[in-house]
């Protein structure tokens, strides 16, 4: 292997930027004290934004056309923290690897390519679907024993501007990405598409801290601003480990509203999260 097959970008990790939604308690420092961690964690889908970064530049710009990426995050990564991404190319395979701090622990690892993926075949999203602004509250919870096993949740819809699409990227991220940021159209980044289960989810349920663990996401094409995105999933899976309680949800990223723009699915995704981690119950 040559240094030609080297991909490596670092950036200094910052705070997370104020929540537009329902707010996750992991990333506030009494949240994810609870759950035994030594800080505020930043949130695990902008440790992938900064990641994408590194996978685009190595796979080129028809990754987020037609490409894909499957990473699980390992380790917490806090703000101030100096993030190294890498990705290396031996034969057609990308492998990924974010690391911080002199022992290069790594926070993230995981792979990617050009077309299908080959676990593409497994998901079972719900079809795409009018997005619902909003539920009859209070919001349920559940547990493991009675967790609402494939069955769709209420879509959820947001506009993206084309200044938010920018913003995310200049402001949260901290990138200077041309696609992702030059007006009057710029592209909206793959860091917001894998950050899309995380609100569905909240959309629907009341949950305590949350944890980000793996995402799996397969681009069909490229999120354009100005547009109406709606993500809708299903819960697939759950179980226990080492006291933690995770599931795992399929779901599909569609542009246009479905009403008066058709939809055109942009990704589907499997995402594993711990949704009731150990000393929070």
């Amino acid at each position: 292997m040559s240094e030609k097959d080297i991909w490596r970008d670092v950036v200094v990790a910052t705070p997370d930027p104020p929540s537009k939604g329902v707010h996750n308690p992991i990333h506030d420092a009494d949240g994810a004290d609870a759950a035994g961690y030594a800080g505020a964690l930043v949130a695990g889908v902008r440790t992938y934004g900064w990641a994408a970064r590194t996978i685009e530049r190595a796979l080129g710009s028809a990754w987020v056309h037609s490409g894909w990426v499957d990473f699980s995050l390992l380790r917490p990564l806090y703000a101030g923290e100096s993030l190294q991404a890498e990705v290396r190319q031996e034969n057609d395979v990308y492998t990924l690897k974010c690391m911080v701090g002199d022992d290069q622990r790594v926070v993230l690892s995981g792979s990617a390519g050009l077309g299908p993926a080959p676990w593409l075949a497994e998901l079972t999203p719900p079809e795409p679907a009018v997005a619902v602004e909003s539920l009859a509250q209070p919001l349920p919870g559940y547990g493991l024993d009675d967790i609402p096993l494939h069955k769709p949740l209420a879509p959820l819809g947001v506009r993206v501007s084309a200044e938010a699409a920018r913003s995310m990227v200049v402001n949260d991220l901290r990138l200077d990405s041309p696609a992702y940021t030059e007006l009057p159209k710029p592209l909206i980044h793959p860091y917001f598409l894998a950050g899309r289960i995380a609100p569905l989810t909240r959309h629907n349920f009341t949950y305590g801290p949350t944890i980000h663990v793996r995402s799996q996401i397969q681009h069909l094409a490229a999120a354009e601003s100005d547009s109406q995105i709606v993500v809708g999933a299903q819960i697939v899976d759950a179980f226990e480990r080492n006291e933690h309680w995770y599931q795992v949800l399929d779901g599909i990223i569609s542009q246009g509203d479905g009403v008066s723009t058709p939809f055109t699915t942009v990704a589907k995704i499997r995402h594993h999260t711990i949704f009731s981690p150990r000393g929070t119950r």
